[in-house]
């Protein structure tokens, strides 16, 4: 059992520094322009997506501008995410959009390891709408070892009772986990989850597509998942979901199978030892050498261009930095005219406004009722700043 937990473990750790990049699409239904009113919408949208979620529970919509610049932004965490993992999570996710997508005007994106979010915008409104293209497939590569026909049965039951109990959710969260044991010592984990503004029969309809898709894919291995823009479903036969998205969680390619070689050979003590678990102890200790060298290096790698990052930023430390006085933007803003409104979010509502030069701005205002405090609004701010994007100003804030 030890060397069992600690292949699975060594194999996270690999199969983690290898997935570093998230599941995406940048669709081809439309390009906007560097500078361009739908890109600065865009933006706005991107730079205050995790604090608005976090603020809505793990839940966020929002129209930003008016048509034909209109944004139409989605941001989801999966249900066993903490504030924490789905914040980190959604800003991951959301430099990796404007990298790989800078100038598409439609994406989605299935964030980070373990697809603890899912982040869309669009140049159509999308909300409410059951969606299954496009999906990110993938399946373990291992094999179910026992009867066929006892784990289909399980299994279709299994799935049936998560299906029902994610499609019943409410509009703020369809999201279940649930598992069963199919043998005494194999136990089947089942996740799904659909974006809450869809309806429970559009939710179940998504979850059961999912679930004939993997059957036509991937039939007889041990896990797999599918990922679309209105439902996702995963299942393992190892426990990947929790209280905390932030705990280990074993990646979807499980470790090959080992040898059932029954020659047995006698350690000092006398006790008998299978010329498979000799093979496994060294496979698993050149794995977990070769697994533990390309940690080092990564941690080593991230830590660097962590490093250059707050380099580039060390001109902005602290919020106080980046203010206006109150008149100027009082005068860019017409008076935070409801002409120059370009959406609602979080902590208030945002100005498009005109520096006296002629340069143009967005402003954040905070409400009086908002419910978000001074902290959170500064550290908005500088995220904002700090996102060193051509069509953001870095520097903006008002009382």
């Amino acid at each position: 059992m030890g060397f069992k937990i600690l292949l699975g473990f060594v194999s996270y750790m690999l199969l983690s520094i290898i997935r570093l990049t998230s599941g995406q699409t940048c669709y081809d239904t439309g390009n906007f322009t560097t500078n361009s009113t739908y890109g600065k919408n865009r933006d706005l949208f991107l730079s205050s997506l995790a604090s608005n979620v976090t603020a809505n529970k793990g839940f966020y919509t929002s129209t930003i501008g008016q048509i034909p610049d209109a944004v139409y932004g989605l941001a989801l965490c999966r249900g066993d995410s903490t504030p924490e993992s789905c914040a980190s999570c959604l800003n991951f996710t959301v430099r990796d959009m404007m990298k790989n997508c800078p100038n598409q005007k439609e994406a989605i994106s299935w964030g980070g390891m373990d697809f603890p979010c899912v982040v869309r915008y669009s140049n159509r409104s999308f909300f409410g709408k059951l969606e299954l293209k496009p999906t990110e497939v993938n399946h373990n590569i291992n094999n179910i070892t026992s009867s066929l026909t006892q784990f289909d049965r399980i299994w279709r039951s299994l799935m049936d009772r998560v299906l029902a109990k994610a499609s019943s959710g409410n509009s703020k969260l369809k999201f279940a986990t649930e598992e069963a044991n199919l043998t005494s010592s194999e136990t089947i984990y089942a996740l799904m989850q659909c974006t809450p503004d869809i309806s429970q029969s559009d939710c179940e309809f998504c979850l059961r597509q999912s679930m004939a898709d993997l059957q036509s894919c991937c039939y007889g291995k041990k896990g797999s998942y599918v990922l679309g823009p209105s439902c996702i479903f995963r299942w393992e036969m190892y426990p990947f979901y929790g209280a905390t998205a932030d705990s280990l969680s074993p990646s979807p390619l499980s470790p090959p199978s080992t040898t059932t070689d029954t020659t047995t050979t006698k350690d000092k003590g006398g006790n008998s030892i299978s010329s498979g678990t000799v093979i496994i102890i060294v496979v698993s200790t050149s794995i977990f050498i070769i697994a533990l060298v390309a940690l080092v290096t990564c941690v080593f790698l991230r830590r660097r261009k962590q490093k250059q990052d707050l380099t580039k930023a060390d001109e902005i430390n602290t919020v106080e930095s980046l203010q206006f006085d109150f008149s100027t933007i009082r005068d860019a803003t017409n008076n935070f005219s409801t002409d120059n409104k370009l959406g609602q979010g979080g902590f208030g509502a945002v100005y498009k406004g005109r520096l006296s030069h002629g340069q143009e701005i967005a402003v954040k205002r905070l409400s009086k009722n908002s419910v978000q405090g001074e902290l959170e609004f500064k550290n908005e701010v500088l995220l904002v700043a700090r996102l060193q994007h051509r069509n953001l100003m870095q520097s903006s804030a008002c009382n």
